[in-house]
Order: structure tokens, then sequence, then C-alpha cells
């Protein structure tokens, strides 16, 4: 048994994790950064944003587009007027352009 573990078990800490845990990691990445951003200017459920949507799917208007673009930038650091947003890409094509051009 972990430390993690017997520390839980010890301090009844139903749920609590030390360390990251796989879903972790994901949401660490480019992707579910980019996915948390869309959530927060879209108000859509992260859960239902995928890749392969563009950004209309996943409830972006193009005002929003705007928003995304400037949070996107103090985000990742990708100049937001080189950005591909005015073109309705898909998430991942998003994700894929701000791994290339950000400082992340």
């Amino acid at each position: 048994m972990e430390l993690s573990e017997q520390l839980g078990q010890r301090l009844d800490l139903a749920g609590f994790t030390m360390g990251a845990e796989e879903g972790d990691a994901a949401d660490a990445s480019v992707l579910g950064r980019l996915v948390r951003l869309l959530s927060d200017v879209s108000g859509t459920d992260p859960e239902s944003i995928e890749e392969g949507m563009t950004l209309s799917e996943a409830g972006v208007s193009s005002l929003d587009r705007i928003e995304l673009a400037v949070r996107a930038e103090n985000e990742f650091g990708a100049r937001a007027d080189d950005g591909p947003y005015p073109d309705n890409p898909t998430v991942g094509e998003v994700a894929g352009w701000l791994e290339e051009n950000g400082r992340d």
C-alpha cells in the first residue's frame, strides 16, 4: 500500500489523493487547458467538447472567439492576432497551433 493510501486511511481523507492522477496529466496538456478555456468562455460543459469539433460546434460564438484569443494569449503566450480563430477551426487545430506557437 502506498504512503498516500495509508495516510488517507489514517486521516479519513476519502477521495483525497497526493500527486497527479492520470486524468490530471491530461488536463495539464495544451488540449486539456484549451478545453477549460473554451468551457469558461462559452459556458459549454467541458465533458462535451471534443477535439474534432469546430469552435462553433463547441458553443463558441464569433464574439466569444475574441475573448478566447485574448485568454489563450495570456495562458499560452501565442499572439492572438496570429491565431486561427476567425476561420472556425477545430478544437484540435487550435490546440496544435497553440503547441507550435505558444511559450509552453
